[in-house]
């Protein structure tokens, strides 16, 4: 393969492409693995305003340094991290059929992506992408299934407990299998495990939930010795059937993919976690952050702030993201996240960013078309 500078990028996704498919080819030839990963990457993520919209939610977006120095999504870097883990063959992107173009873009052809026909939260997407692996992918029922999102910024380490969830599952430990982090704050925004003692010190079982607690129960939790909720799901895909037919909905991809409009607008959490008794988690101790937020992102890594930006020495702790074309210049304002898009400019302070969600849902519905006329 031959490269000019106009073709880099381009040919060094196609080498990695190569090289993470040989690698899967010689990884099943010595065994393999069973379990299938989904991977889901929707929600508009409205806290992360202009940037992330209906149109190009924050798992796209192109704001992570990699080591070449260019930009990758939250979605390209989880992706290959687990296609280098487990090969890409064994990772299914569940997202908006709506988006399938900027999937592809971002991922190449190889990848894998189960299309959701409408947006209707994480119970019917991980129904459907379970049905989908039943009757296309030709998964066995006892296989093991873990749900993963995208937008969690972490170290690839704690990948490594996906093997541990498969062993717990397929030996029956439990009917679902979690991730637990060890808190490293009093946090209020994440939500909690609170764990009970196990026969085997490496999993626990789980005695309960709280959502986002205020700040001294989060002490509390953590004097318990609850996890943060890492957002990950494992169970056998024979379960994920009966509890489809426990709901009257039909199990065949096709019948369920007509009928989408169907299912109740409900997370898997609410639908099937928290009224599930038989749970098991596993814990992670390390770098971990739900990138909800700008401060949630600038606190996790320094993002590529993009073209034309110029600040000065007074800008203390202020970041600027800019995906205009025009300049932005910035001067005597600290403490701040300054981010400029298509649909619009957000001026915030740094520790004011997790407010914006009603400020953004006040616009209306055409203002951001609005606002790419103007520009």
């Amino acid at each position: 393969m031959t490269c000019d500078n106009n073709t880099t990028s381009f040919c060094l996704q196609q080498l990695l492409l190569t090289i993470i498919d040989d690698f899967s080819i010689i990884y099943s030839q010595v065994g393999g693995i069973a379990l299938k990963i989904l991977l889901l990457s929707g929600g508009a993520g409205k806290r992360l305003w202009p940037l992330s919209s209906e149109i190009l939610p924050k798992p796209f977006m192109k704001i992570i340094r990699n080591p070449s120095g260019g930009s990758v999504s939250m979605l390209q870097r989880t992706w290959g991290i687990l296609a280098r883990k487990f090969g890409p063959d064994n990772i299914f992107v569940v997202a908006n059929r709506h988006h399938q173009a900027v999937l592809e873009d971002q991922l190449g052809p190889k990848a894998s992506l189960i299309l959701e026909p409408a947006q209707r939260d994480t119970f019917p997407a991980i129904s459907l992408a379970a049905s989908y692996l039943a009757h296309h992918v030709g998964a066995n029922p006892d296989e093991t299934v873990i749900v993963l999102p995208v937008d969690a910024y972490t170290e690839p380490s704690f990948y490594d407990l996906l093997t541990d969830l498969d062993r717990l599952i397929a030996a029956d430990k439990a009917r679902i299998g979690l991730i637990g982090v060890k808190p490293t704050h009093p946090s209020e925004k994440f939500g909690y495990v609170i764990p009970l003692p196990a026969p085997e010190a490496s999993y626990y079982y789980v005695g309960g939930f709280h959502e986002k607690p205020d700040r001294q129960s989060a002490l509390a939790f953590m004097q318990r010795n609850a996890l943060w909720n890492g957002g990950v799901f494992a169970f056998k895909l024979n379960e994920m059937r009966q509890i489809v037919l426990d709901h009257n909905l039909p199990w065949s991809y096709e019948e369920l993919y007509d009928r989408y409009d169907a299912f109740p607008r409900i997370s898997f959490d609410y639908m099937v976690v928290e009224p599930e008794k038989n749970i098991l988690c596993v814990a992670y101790e390390g770098k971990w952050t739900d990138l909800g937020t700008w401060s949630d992102m600038v606190n996790a890594f320094e993002p590529d702030n993009g073209n034309n930006v110029i600040q000065d020495d007074n800008c203390l702790d202020t970041y600027v993201i800019n995906q205009l074309s025009i300049p932005i210049i910035v001067t005597g304002i600290s403490n701040a996240i300054i981010a400029a898009g298509p649909d619009g400019i957000l001026i915030s302070d740094k520790n004011a960013t997790h407010t914006i969600k009603p400020l953004v849902e006040r616009l209306s519905p055409d203002s951001s078309e609005q606002g790419e006329s103007e520009l």
